[in-house]
């Protein structure tokens, strides 16, 4: 993201919209980041599209099969008007039912509308994710 002091407060805004998205899939608590969703905002991964009004009971079915999640934001990055973001982080996570754990490179890109989030873009390869 730009280092321009102007655009702190926007930047700051972003990065701390992105960390609330992972905060709440660490402890699958929506309540944590329903605020930044728009109502026909989606969810988009290799696993499908997820309307906002089904993130709840998505996070909660992610939950039931898998354990020990941490999300590492390494990369963040936003478009001078802050309707554009580029995340990169990585997902770590244990399968409950065989306890294998694995580390999931994700790059996602946001479109944000009034700080919104519109289209939320996840990909990553499926062929090295325990959760496949």
């Amino acid at each position: 993201m730009t280092s321009n002091a102007s655009d702190a407060p926007l930047l700051e805004s972003i990065r701390s919209l992105v960390e609330r998205q992972a905060e709440a899939w660490r402890r699958n608590d929506f309540d944590l980041a329903a605020g930044d969703w728009l109502p026909h905002g989606v969810l988009t991964s290799p696993g499908g599209e997820f309307p906002a009004s089904i993130l709840r009971a998505t996070m909660d079915e992610f939950h039931a099969g898998f354990a020990d999640l941490e999300i590492a934001i390494t990369n963040l990055f936003a478009s001078p008007d802050g309707t554009k973001v580029a995340i990169e982080w990585l997902w770590s996570v244990t399968r409950r039912r065989d306890g294998v754990r694995g580390v999931t490179a994700d790059a996602i890109i946001v479109d944000l509308v009034d700080g919104k989030i519109l289209s939320w873009r996840e990909y990553f390869d499926l062929a090295g994710s325990v959760e496949a």
